[in-house]
């Protein structure tokens, strides 16, 4: 807001009393505060509800991410019994110890096998388990039953786990539900809310169970009945939801409380609650999860913490600022209309509350200005709020010494010139942003907004406006950018910024008659690699392999992620023909196929993981940027098909 050095013009006449006036003019100015300040804290209660949406979607992602890893443990243990005539208890042992679940995948219970054992085998099947080394072996509980299932592996065989070998858990209704629905669908089942077998009588914890069928190899298993024929037993992992839980949300949560109930949400459903000090949230939010046949229901409040962090006394500065700045205008007005024919009573409230204006304007945050309507815009006042944007006194400036707009960053000067000469010349107001390095060296960037004001003769006489500090801003806007077209974990860009790209690049190449190429890469056994070194070797893969094609590409062309593992790099400006062209993308393919095929050094883990490649070329517009892609996808394709680690021309 600019400081006036001029007279205060008088008002138009009018039928109605100054009085009448000065109350018509307080009412307008305190509903327009009112409205900012309702717009301010609706819009800031929609970012705060953002901020909360995003935590949710964050804790949702991680959980279904870490259930689906411990889901790839089980399958990998049916996998064992499927590939092998018989797993011994040793082989069991050995396979459960080389996954190393404590170090990768906390908050395991275990890894068992139970057994189907029909009513008139299980005597002989108990006399074979004590003949094989378990004099007490029998299976539990007692009670006579058409088809039992025994617990005889679960690894780690040691403490608690000890409790439910022999159990038969068909024995137990919500676990026999889970336990069928696997058998019938050959799919991953988890079951209801239980109390397992393994707690004792201290920090007894709900649990769950997921399961897997196992059948044999020599029968088909296509349908429902050949799938319950052909059943010779469940591997399943066993978890206590609290240490579970604890595991996958961490304690680092301070802003963000859960608590999960299994199918509706009930107190004798509960499966976990984080546990913190109870408390009316400000939000809260269900959100249903399906996973292995089950679903949960996950109750997110906000915390204290959140609450702090989310905070912000903006739209209260707006009412208080605004409905101060209202009443003193009012109180202006009412003075002098109650004051006319007193004119030195008058000159003194006019002072009186110039004075107050003026602390106003010099408390309020940025840089309150008034230039010269002329280049270089020599100030004629600033407030002392330009000592905190720049580290310069307000006199350095006013006396010639240092210019604002010498501290304008270079690159920045003609805009912000354009910018006032244009708002001058129409006789309009401007807002302009740009970076202002202070007297310290630090850049800070800075939201400029001011009109001019003029003469009888429309003669711009000078600028008045004010400078605020956006730079915390505009960091945001920047990481909200870096999210929308970057990829998280390479930090390559993901397949918007890459098309993005390829359509300027197709424009550039009409212009110039350049060709250019696209090379798709796709990992030959990266599944395998995640599934048996797990996601974290998996992500330290992909980071090692766009580390190699950035290094082998130049700096012009573009290196992209498209999901998984799936790579694209463009190539730029390769030749005047399609033939040389064609020669230098493939060199430049046979080099990044050579350095992918290199072993990888991940973490205590050495891998290989060979790539292959599709190449396409492309000259102007003839072919949409969705079509390159399709033709450099279907070039990888024939390399897989032709043996894989090789690159295949479209």
């Amino acid at each position: 807001m600019p400081i006036s050095d001029t007279p205060t013009p008088q008002l138009p006449a009018s039928r109605l009393s100054r009085e009448r006036f000065a109350w018509v003019m307080l009412c307008f100015s305190v509903t327009l505060t009112v409205l900012l300040w309702h717009y301010a804290r609706t819009d800031r209660t929609g970012h705060v509800h953002q901020r909360f949406d995003y935590r949710v979607s964050k804790e949702k992602s991680i959980l279904l991410s870490r259930l689906d890893a411990y889901q790839q443990v089980v399958r990998g243990a049916q996998a064992l019994f499927a590939a092998s005539e018989e797993v011994s208890r040793e082989e069991w042992h050995t396979y459960v110890a080389q996954l190393k679940l404590e170090k990768h995948l906390p908050g395991i219970q275990g890894i068992g096998y139970g057994i189907v054992v029909p009513a008139e085998a299980k005597a002989a099947h108990e006399r074979a388990m004590r003949a094989a080394g378990f004099p007490d072996y029998a299976i539990q509980p007692e009670a006579e039953r058409d088809l039992y299932t025994s617990i005889i592996y679960l690894e780690p065989f040691t403490g608690r786990n000890l409790r439910a070998f022999g159990y038969d858990m068909l024995s137990e209704p919500v676990r026999r539900e889970a336990m069928e629905r696997a058998r019938d669908t050959g799919e991953a089942a988890m079951s209801g809310k239980v109390t397992l077998v393994q707690e004792s009588t201290e920090d007894v914890q709900p649990g769950f169970l997921i399961y897997l069928p196992v059948y044999r190899r020599d029968m088909p298993h296509a349908t429902v009945a050949e799938r319950r024929a052909a059943l010779v037993g469940y591997v399943y992992s066993p978890f206590r939801a609290h240490d579970l839980m604890k595991v996958i949300f961490g304690s680092e949560n301070e802003d963000i409380e859960v608590d999960l109930f299994d199918q509706t949400v009930a107190p004798q459903n509960l499966m976990f609650a984080s546990g913190r000090p109870a408390g009316d949230a400000l939000f809260e939010q269900d959100v249903a999860l399906e996973f292995a046949g089950r679903r949960w229901i996950a109750r997110f409040k906000s915390t204290a913490a959140f609450d702090a962090i989310t905070r912000n006394d903006e739209p209260l500065l707006i009412l208080i600022g605004g409905l101060s700045l209202d009443l003193m205008l009012f109180a202006v007005m009412l003075g002098s209309a109650r004051h006319q024919r007193r004119m030195q009573a008058a000159a003194m409230q006019i002072q009186h509350s110039h004075d107050r204006y003026h602390a106003l304007v010099e408390n309020m945050p940025g840089a309150v200005f008034r230039t010269e309507a002329t280049p270089p815009w020599r100030a004629v006042h600033l407030s002392k709020g330009v000592e905190s944007l720049t580290g310069a006194r307000p006199e350095r400036f006013l006396s010639g010494e240092i210019s604002c707009r010498s501290l304008v960053h270079a690159d920045d000067r003609k805009l912000v010139d354009e910018a006032l000469t244009d708002a001058l010349a129409g006789h309009a107001p401007y807002n302009v942003e740009y970076r202002l390095r202070g007297a310290d060296g630090q850049i800070r960037w800075v939201s400029e907004r001011g009109c001019g004001s003029y003469d009888s003769a429309g003669q711009a006489q000078w600028v008045d406006g004010v400078i605020l500090d956006i730079t915390d801003r505009k960091l945001a806007e920047l990481a909200i950018r870096e999210m929308a077209f970057y990829d998280p974990l390479t930090t390559l860009p993901n397949r918007r910024l890459l098309l993005d790209r390829l359509h300027h690049q197709l424009s550039s190449s009409a212009r110039s008659g350049l060709h250019g190429a696209l090379l798709f890469i796709d990992l030959d056994e990266f599944k395998r690699i995640n599934d048996t070194l797990g996601h974290h070797t998996g992500d330290l893969l992909l980071a090692e392999v766009a580390q190699r094609l950035r290094a082998g590409v130049r700096e012009a062309d573009t290196v992209a992620r498209l999901g998984g593992d799936e790579f694209i790099v463009m190539l730029d400006d390769l030749g005047p023909t399609a033939e040389e062209a064609m020669t230098r993308a493939t060199a430049i393919g046979m080099k990044l196929l050579a350095s992918l095929q290199a072993a990888y050094l991940l973490e205590t883990h050495v891998v290989t993981c060979t790539p292959s490649v599709g190449l396409t070329t492309f000259s102007g517009r003839g072919l949409s940027a969705d079509e390159l892609i399709r033709r450099a996808d279907e070039a990888m394709y024939r390399a897989k098909a032709a043996g894989r680690n090789r690159l295949n021309v479209f």
